[in-house]
Order: structure tokens, then sequence, then C-alpha cells
């Protein structure tokens, strides 16, 4: 069984979601997990499947986890991930390093509106939230041997388990994994998408680099004139649920910029998808059963061929400047010889 609702994490305040969209990041995901429970099976998957998406994910190596005290890696990479995955298993709590990490990761999901997906692997919620089980035992076995200053720090456990369980995450018990990891992997991928990307009113502009940077950085990603590389012109209703969304996904993981309206309301069509058109290099038109239905659809279009003539009108005044200084025949023969080129696959190079 999996459930999952990325927007039921509340957004943070105003001071902090404009330092989450202005920080770098080197990571998409930080996955927390035991190692001798999953390492090798559940986690290992997972991490590959995100992999595969292109979405960068920090696990962390054996190599890391030596001594009592979380590695100061691990805490720079939580600080440095947008999301974070906590595969609860059976021996999560018996981890001191696991527990440290998932504290940090509930504070960073406090200050900095972080977002956290628990995987409940092959235990029950309720345990991890009450802290009965497996859970129970291992916190009482840790408070066995904890001095004050250790007592402090179960109870900052406790309060961190409890609160992630009451996140909507998946509960994973004897069924296949394969589905879980695929909706997981789709889950992380919208999510990201959602904070990742340039977003105004209901248009989003992809750009993984950009977003990622600051204002002034930005600027210097754009490709000379243009801030898209692709516009993409469809009728939401036939293609925005597959063949719109998984074309939108594999532009993405090129890390090509791409233009695509999430929702069209009313009649005329919106200043900022004009403006996206004049500032695209590239149009992408997926013409579906429907789409002549859209009275939206074919004003885009429109805009996209006068554009595309507009392109073409720099050829046509230089001709034209020509033809006032040499003989009309051989300029005949230089448009034909553009007309011949122009139709020839190659590269498209400016500003590089």
């Amino acid at each position: 069984m999996a459930f999952a609702d990325p927007q039921s994490q509340r957004a943070p305040s105003s001071s902090s979601s404009s330092s989450i969209s202005t920080r770098g990041w080197n990571y998409d995901v930080f996955l927390s997990f035991m190692g001798e429970d999953t390492r090798h099976n559940f986690t290992d998957h997972l991490y590959r499947a995100l992999d595969q998406k292109g979405i960068r994910t920090f696990r962390d190596d054996e190599e890391l986890r030596r001594g009592e005290e979380i590695a100061a890696e691990l805490l720079k990479a939580i600080e440095e991930s947008r999301i974070c995955v906590v595969i609860l298993s059976k021996n999560y709590a018996r981890s001191r390093w696991c527990l440290d990490e998932l504290v940090k990761i509930m504070e960073w999901k406090q200050c900095m509106g972080q977002l956290v997906f628990p995987i409940f692997y092959q235990v029950d919620p309720s345990n991890v939230r009450k802290q009965m089980g497996s859970y129970g035992e291992a916190l009482a076995d840790h408070e066995r041997t904890a001095d004050e200053e250790g007592m402090s720090k179960i109870k900052r456990w406790r309060e961190a388990l409890w609160n992630v369980a009451k996140i909507s995450g998946w509960c994973l018990k004897n069924g296949p994994e394969a589905h879980v990891i695929e909706d997981i992997t789709s889950t992380v991928w919208k999510s990201l998408n959602r904070e990742l990307l340039h977003v105004e009113k209901n248009l989003v502009g992809m750009d993984r680099r950009r977003a990622s940077s600051s204002t002034s950085t930005s600027t210097s990603t754009c490709i000379g004139p243009w801030e898209y590389e692709v516009f993409l012109s469809f009728r939401g209703q036939d293609t925005r649920q597959n063949f719109t969304d998984h074309l939108y996904a594999a532009l993405y993981q090129k890390g090509i910029r791409t233009f695509r309206m999430d929702h069209t309301k009313g009649e005329m069509i919106l200043p900022t998808t004009l403006r996206a058109i004049e500032m695209s290099r590239c149009f992408l038109v997926i013409l579906s059963k429907n789409y002549a239905h859209s009275k939206w659809c074919l004003d885009e279009l429109n805009q996209i061929m006068e554009s595309r003539r507009q392109t073409g009108k720099y050829y046509g005044e230089a001709l034209a400047n020509h033809e006032r200084k040499i003989p009309l025949e051989y300029t005949q023969k230089l448009r034909a010889a553009l007309r011949e080129v122009g139709n020839l696959s190659g590269w498209h190079i400016q500003n590089g």
C-alpha cells in the first residue's frame, strides 16, 4: 500500500521560502536508512530508480558510519538536499546515527520547509509514532545506558519519531516493491518540479540550474536572447497526464529549459504565454484529437507561426538590401541556396 500527498506538507513562512528559492542545492534527495535492514535491497533499488530519473540523490557510504557521532558530511548533505526520504525499518531506532539524522531532518523541515517523505518498511506506522514494538525496545535500550545528556538526546529522538510518523508516506509490508518504488520516484519527481521550477501563476518554466541559483547568476544561464529552449503547445485534456507529461520529464532530464502552461483559464491567451512564445527558441506543437476545439491552443499556434515568420524576416531584409545593389537573377540564386541549406539537418549554435 502506498500513500503520499506532498502538498499536505505546509510551506514554510515567507521568509523561509525566499531563502529556499535562492540557496544552492547539491542534492535533490537525501536517503536516511538503516544499512543492515535495507542497504542491499530496498534502498539500493530505490536509489537506482531515482538515479535513472536524473534525480541527484545522496546515499551515505558505509565508510562514513563509524563511531557514535554523526559525521559532519551527513549533516551538510541534509542541509543541501531539497527532499529527505526516511526509510523507517525494523532496526532504524537501534542506530544512534539514524536517530541523529532524523532529528536534523525534522529540524530542517521545520525551519527551512524541506519536504520529508517517510517509508514504513515492514513496520507499522503506529509503532513508530507511539514507539512500540521494535522501536520501543530500541529506545528503552538506549535509555538504560544514557546519562543526563543522553536522556535529553533521547527525548529529541522520540519527538522526531513522533513527528515523522504523522507525515503521509508509504507503508510497505510483504508486497511487490517495484510498484511502490515507481510511485515514490514519481512523487519525488513531481515534488521537485514544483520546488525547482520557476513558477509564475499558472506557468511552469524549467531550468534546474537557474532555479537553484540566485537571480544574479540565473541570467547568465540564458542562451542568447532566449529564456526557454522549448515551448510546448498542447491540448491539456488529451495529453497532459500522459504523452506531454512524459515528454516534459524527458526534456527536464536533459536539462532543457521548457515552458509548459499547466492550466488554461478563460478565452484569451495570457500575456505570460505570449511572452514565453517570443522568448522560446524551439516550438513543439502536439496536435491531438481535440487541439482544434481549444481557442487557446489555436491562438497559441497562430502566435507560434507568427514568431516563426518574424525569425525569417531578418534574412528577408538582408536579401532585399542585396537586390537593390546586385542583379535580380543573382539574388534569386542566393534565395534558392538559403532555402536549400535551411532544409538540411544540422546544428544550431548561438552564444555558445
